[in-house]
């Protein structure tokens, strides 16, 4: 075998070695591609399943829920999650909403929890959160509240068909929805307890309130103007409705689901819709300060709240307010509907402008709202 260095070049140190490694190199290269190209991988085949195994199937939600009339307040107790997860807190969580106690404010009282529940943290328009250990997962359960309506069926059976909904189970004609009398044993009045099965994935997609770690824009909950920037420029589509004579698009946000600008360019009324949080007494009260720029007696926000008028949104009851400043010629004025359509969420449909123009704009609100379709 002949030498591939030239016999004529004499051997220098560090030269020489550093050229040897490279030449090494280039044969180990040249001969792996060789051996590469006289040599093909095989063929591999797979067989991949047709099928998801069974671990990753969806199974069946279990839901539970309790509605407990208390004063002027339905408070809401409710846990949702695999069937049996649920199965293991059924009886603790029937105990549980069966002996709860309220403190002298009307809230209950959350001091004495059952092994392995715990308090969870805050979240959006809820009163409490609970996280409970299973086996299977960990449980939230929701503690919320909504202000009792004149009509408890109706109220029950709203909330019951909307729950069967979120779990693909279509609407019940039967009293409650199917709810059973439920006996709370520190109270006076009966509950109702609803206990659902069904399969999530054959249910709509929930409502999800647009404020849900999506930015907020301050003024967007009270509904009155403010910065921010447009989130998004047609109204939600979840929202069906027939848009009143004269009604220009509004200002969008991310929080709003529609908005509408009615009246003279230079001093117009603003209409929004947004699914919002808040006890009706509260919510009504702030908005008596805006127009009349500050705190209001008790005295007044009762009146309010006497003088509402009953009525009726696709089907879901509510509450309409007119509230004006003391001047109604020259103040501001606020027509506001609040529909309750899930646990502690509401619908508002304000108006906010001058007394003047919300005033004239009352038919043209009421032809709004019962035009109003929610798919929510």
């Amino acid at each position: 075998m002949s030498s591939i260095f030239s016999p004529s070049l004499s051997p220098r140190p560090g030269r020489d070695r550093r050229m040897l490694s490279w030449y090494v190199a280039v044969v180990i290269i040249g001969s792996t591609a060789m051996v590469g190209c006289e040599r093909a991988e095989p063929i591999v085949t797979y067989s991949i399943p047709t099928e998801v195994p069974e671990q990753l199937k969806l199974g069946e939600d279990r839901m539970l829920a309790t509605m407990v009339p208390h004063g002027d307040d339905v408070w809401f107790f409710k846990v949702t999650g695999p069937k049996a997860a649920i199965d293991t807190v059924e009886s603790s969580f029937r105990q549980f909403v069966r002996g709860i106690e309220f403190n002298d404010s009307g809230e209950p009282v959350l001091d004495q929890l059952p092994d392995t529940w715990r308090r969870g943290g805050e979240k959006p328009m809820r009163f409490a959160s609970i996280d409970v250990d299973t086996p299977d997962k960990q449980l939230d359960i929701s503690i919320s509240k909504l202000s009792r309506q004149p009509d408890w069926d109706q109220q029950v059976q709203m909330n019951v068909n909307r729950w069967r909904g979120q779990l693909g189970l279509s609407p019940s004609d039967e009293r409650w929805g199917g709810g059973e009398e439920f006996e709370v044993t520190t109270l006076d009045t009966s509950g109702v307890w609803v206990d659902l099965i069904g399969s999530p994935a054959e249910a709509a997609a929930p409502m999800t309130p647009p404020f849900a770690g999506q930015p907020r824009v301050a003024s967007d909950l009270d509904g009155g103007g403010g910065g921010g920037e447009p989130a998004t420029p047609e109204p939600d589509s979840r929202l069906k409705f027939q848009r009143p004579e004269g009604w220009r698009d509004g200002r969008m946000t991310s929080m709003r689901m529609a908005a509408f600008s009615v009246g003279p360019e230079d001093s117009p009324a603003e209409l929004t819709v947004i699914p919002a949080g808040g006890d009706l007494r509260g919510n009504v009260a702030r908005w008596l300060g805006q127009v009349r720029e500050g705190e209001v007696s008790d005295e007044v926000v009762d009146k309010a709240l006497s003088d509402a008028q009953v009525v009726e949104v696709d089907g879901r009851p509510g509450q309409r307010f007119l509230l004006a400043a003391e001047d109604a010629e020259t103040g501001t004025a606020i027509d506001a509907t609040i529909v309750p359509i899930d646990d502690g969420i509401s619908l508002f449909v304000k108006m906010t402008g001058p007394a003047k123009v919300v005033t004239e704009q009352s038919d043209a609100i009421a032809s709004f709202l019962e035009s109003l379709e929610l798919n929510l």
